[in-house]
């Protein structure tokens, strides 16, 4: 199948000023309307048609109609099948379109799953010969839903016509290509001007010196492990030699017969600077590692596993690797050796902590987040680590400046927990709050029948403290709607979403949901700290076992029990929650059911 998407010029609507773009976004929240209504724009508005072009007619009138366009092209080859075509007629509609390659922007290439090897070469077979060429090519996409070795045979022809013709590519996806793929496509000049690489896939440690000479590189995004060290550094196939290779012609015969594979080993001092990298995401890397990377300027950095350090290793200091520009940190570790990393400038944080055992969390949390000069101090904070309750006072306390905070817990908390965020000099910066209750969902019974929840959002109420009630009380008192038909109507429509069926359920016990049991202390949590004037701009818990959101609102924030919740342009002004207010004619009973629900 092949996919085409024509680039038109920039349409009218986009071309008005972001104030009055806003304005009009705003008009649809606060009147409730569903941005569909935008998106149905008359076909000359539209910023572009995507075609799955099935037909040999129709896809030869979409590349007639597209005249001179820039082209975004997506050839798709899919199992066998007995409705699946043949490779002859799927390379007969591929160069079709390969007419226009001189138009293409973007080139996407997709195997899809249980697709032989002998199939993939017939589709592509002389697809990439001499007279496809890519003067306009920007970025390329290949991928395959399972490593399939020969890639590199097939797309061998792509790789050497992009080497001869193109001038614009800067940015490549690969995943599921195989090593042996990307050892190749790093040989090629092009790859040095790129700046954008992402790798995707089961792949075995890469060695930085893989983008060795990307001296424009912004964005570097692998799966797997990144090595740095010279001892781990990358065997380069013999093959043209634009890294400082050796050109295999120039060798003295016998010392390529002497070496045990094909493969020149890499000067064991080369440096590679990544010195443009302002994005950067790893599979894995030690702190070791990273600690030789030379990325000065990088914003993101993205480690989804830290890898501790060799225990011959010296530990690298305290931070120690300097990064001044590091804005934002998302990472996962079992161990503080990552707390090495010096960034004065960070201004997000998203920390999970993987350990088994409470008193580990406890104490590499309390590792990176010391509270002595050099620490981290974000702003914003996610944190998801099973430490104990007790500890969050001490981590709230070192960290007074936050502003955005999200928990993620895997039960319901204990009363410390709840207390903590009462105290009185507790986060007082803090404007949004999410607590995030991954845990899994309870076992269907054999016999019953599994069904899926869409997922659901509430508004809490909670309202304002009076002046004889104590400021915390510490108790929990039973939440209970109110006594007017709209409220039992939602009421009996929360129990349904629950999975109680009221009466007819006789003497069996049925353990309250997580949410019915956590939502008393969370709103007396919103109440006080009300009245403290800690006002949140956004409080809410999502439980994932339950496909439930509730958000946490004032009780004179509306007149009228909302259907629906948004956060509009006040929210950036003010940091308070605005609530879209329903149409007043709307009847209840719908409500219930389609929307979302208001607990009073």
């Amino acid at each position: 199948m092949a996919v085409l998407n024509v680039i038109p010029p920039k349409p009218p609507l986009l071309r008005l000023p972001i104030e009055l773009l806003a304005m009009i976004l705003n008009e649809y929240i606060r009147m409730d309307l569903p941005l569909t209504l935008l998106m149905t724009m008359p076909q000359s508005l539209r910023t572009g048609s995507t075609m799955a072009c099935a037909t040999e007619k129709f896809l030869q009138t979409c590349i007639q109609r597209a005249h001179n366009s820039p082209l975004e092209a997506t050839f798709v080859v899919g199992r066998i099948d007995e409705s699946s075509p043949t490779p002859e007629l799927r390379r007969a509609r591929f160069q079709m379109l390969m007419s226009r390659s001189s138009q293409i922007s973007f080139l996407c290439l997709i195997i899809n799953p249980n697709t032989p090897l002998p199939v993939i070469k017939d589709s592509f077979h002389d697809l990439f010969n001499a007279s496809a060429t890519f003067p306009a090519l920007e970025s390329l996409m290949i991928y395959s839903a399972i490593p399939v070795p020969g890639l590199l045979k097939v797309f061998r022809p792509l790789l050497d016509q992009l080497e001869r013709t193109t001038v614009k590519l800067r940015s490549v996806y690969f995943e599921n290509v195989t090593e042996e793929f990307i050892l190749a496509a790093r040989e090629y000049k092009f790859w040095r001007k790129l700046c954008r690489i992402t790798i995707k896939g089961e792949y075995s440690p890469l060695h930085v010196t893989a983008f060795e000479g990307c001296k424009n590189l912004e964005f570097l995004s692998i799966s797997s492990e990144l090595l740095v060290h010279p001892s781990s550094a990358l065997h380069p196939p013999l093959r043209r030699g634009p890294l400082g290779i050796p050109d295999p012609d120039e060798m003295d015969a016998d010392a390529v017969s002497e070496s045990k594979s094909e493969h020149i080993p890499v000067h064991p001092e080369r440096n590679v600077p990544l010195t443009k990298v302002q994005w950067l995401r790893v599979g894995a890397i030690a702190m070791s590692g990273l600690q030789e990377l030379q990325i000065p300027n990088v914003k993101f950095l993205v480690i989804q596993s830290a890898l501790p350090d060799s225990a011959r290793q010296e530990p690298v200091p305290a931070h120690s690797i300097r990064l001044p520009n590091l804005q934002v940190f998302h990472v996962a570790a079992s161990h503080s050796e990552i707390l090495a990393i010096s960034a004065p400038e960070l201004h997000t944080l998203c920390l999970q902590v993987s350990v088994l055992k409470r008193a580990d969390a406890d104490r590499v949390v309390s590792s990176i987040f010391h509270g002595d000069e050099g620490m981290w101090t974000p702003k914003t904070l996610s944190i998801n680590a099973p430490i104990h309750d007790k500890h969050y006072e001490t981590l709230y306390r070192r960290l007074p400046d936050l502003e955005t905070l999200t928990v993620t817990l895997g039960d319901k908390p204990s009363e410390t927990f709840y207390k903590t965020l009462k105290k009185r000099g507790i986060l007082p910066k803090l404007l949004r709050f999410t607590i995030d209750f991954d845990a899994p969902s309870p076992p269907t019974p054999a016999n019953a029948a599994s069904t899926s929840t869409p997922s659901q959002m509430r508004t809490v109420r909670y309202p304002p403290l009076s002046q004889s009630e104590p400021l915390a009380t510490g108790s929990r008192k039973p939440w209970k709607s109110g006594g007017s038909a709209v409220s039992n109507l939602i009421a009996r429509g929360a129990n349904r979403l629950n999975g109680s069926g009221g009466g007819s359920s006789g003497n069996r016990s049925v353990p309250d949901p997580l949410s019915d049991q956590v939502r008393p202390s969370m709103r007396e949590v919103a109440r006080v700290r009300a009245q403290q004037k800690l006002e949140f701009a956004l409080l809410c818990c999502k439980y994932s076992s339950e496909n439930l959101t509730e958000i946490y609102a004032e009780k004179d924030v509306s007149e009228d029990p909302p259907v629906s919740a948004s956060l509009d342009a006040s929210f950036a002004r003010t940091g308070r929650l605005s609530m879209a207010k329903t149409e007043r004619n709307r009847q209840v009973g719908a409500n219930t059911s389609d929307h979302a629900e208001s607990i009073e």
